[in-house]
């Protein structure tokens, strides 16, 4: 397992499409720790753009899915 940091609004977004177990920790920052395993990990490695946030790439894929679904 991986550990990556979200913004709130990430983690809301996420919550809001996968309903998941409340897993994870709040940061500090405002920030979410998350935990995600090696196959989740290596394909957000793979569609990030340069210089693209986590949470950023989590959001934008997203988005990408629900307008393909014609849900947008």
């Amino acid at each position: 397992m991986t550990d990556i940091e979200i913004t709130e609004e990430c983690r809301a977004l996420i919550a809001a499409e996968f309903p998941f177990e409340q897993i994870g920790r709040r940061l500090p920052n405002g920030n979410w720790q998350m935990p995600v395993d090696a196959e989740t990990w290596r394909r957000l490695q793979k569609v990030r753009l340069h210089g693209e946030s986590i949470s950023d790439c989590i959001i934008r894929v997203i988005i990408i899915t629900l307008h393909q679904r014609g849900l947008l």
